[in-house]
């Protein structure tokens, strides 16, 4: 069956329907998908109900799956009876590992919070990621969306003045600045093993051949300026590219899988009754290769 793609937003996103994942995916249609991206750099494919051994598979047709830090840094590997036993999986729910929901003192939950800031996965990470992947197991009925921004989009439309005063510019990004804007404090160890990575502000996307900013809530610095300064840029350009034209925003069903390319977009997630309500949602993200200089 021949893949069918419907456009979500003007400017970028679209669900793809016509394939099955629980059967094993071939070459091709990886290609076919890595086409959608690089036109559309998010996609929906619904009613996909996988386990984590068929994400993988899938995801692997990409790259190689990041690894998910454990426990958000405590030593805890999975052990019998856990909900998610793949390493390459990273829990995004409420629940612990045994399907408990999370409370609301718990640090994990704490963690978590730093993905409601506007971001994009891994860019505190040398070696940063190219696609993720999210699947939904157990999705609320209300809220609990996710947000995707377009960055080439929001480029294109910056002033020229603007697109002058980027050309150049590096920014240092650490994992530590959104997780401790709501109240997580990393032990020393964390901050050894999650040191900052650099990354220019814009880039050029190479799916698309297009210009992108290649910004997030996890930039600390710009080098060569001030504190001040360089929070002052990224507050700017994260509210410039977040205008309503540039935003999809995805409301979740159980079984919905949907993919973005972080070379080119920012998400993140919107506020739900999580101690209340359960989630549980399973991404794995593919690494670059090689790093991108910087």
């Amino acid at each position: 069956m021949a893949l069918a793609i419907r456009p979500l937003h003007p400017v970028f996103a679209a669900a793809v329907t016509g394939l099955d994942l629980r059967d094993p995916p071939t070459p091709a249609l990886g290609r076919e998908i890595a086409a959608v991206m690089d036109r559309h750099a998010v996609a929906c494919l619904p009613d996909q109900a996988i386990d984590d051994a068929q994400q993988l598979r899938f995801t692997r047709l990409f790259g190689e799956p990041e690894l998910a830090p454990l426990v958000q840094g405590r030593p805890r590997a999975p052990e019998a009876g856990d909900r998610i036993q793949h390493k390459e999986i990273f829990d995004v729910s409420n629940l612990d590992p045994r399907g408990n929901m999370l409370p609301a003192d718990d640090e994990r939950r704490r963690y978590s919070l730093g993905n409601r800031l506007w971001h994009t996965d891994s860019s505190f990470r040398q070696l940063s990621a190219t696609y993720s992947m999210l699947s939904a197991r157990i999705a609320p009925a209300d809220g609990a969306d996710t947000e995707f921004a377009d960055m080439r989009a929001a480029y294109d439309a910056l002033p020229e003045a603007m697109k002058r005063r980027l050309d150049g510019l590096v920014a240092e990004h650490s994992i530590w600045v959104s997780r401790r804007a709501y109240g997580y404090v990393p032990t020393d160890e964390e901050i050894r093993l999650r040191p900052p990575a650099r990354h220019k502000v814009v880039r050029v996307h190479p799916g698309s051949g297009r210009k992108t900013l290649y910004i997030a809530s996890h930039i600390d610095r710009i080098i060569g300026w001030s504190e001040d300064e360089s929070r002052a840029l990224r507050d700017e350009l994260i509210a410039f590219a977040t205008r309503p034209r540039f935003v999809y925003v995805h409301k979740w069903r159980a079984g919905d899988l949907v993919i973005w390319d972080n070379r080119c977009t920012m998400h993140r997630a919107t506020p739900f009754k999580d101690v209340l309500v359960p989630r549980d949602m399973r991404r794995t993200t593919v690494r670059e290769a090689v790093a991108v200089p910087a």
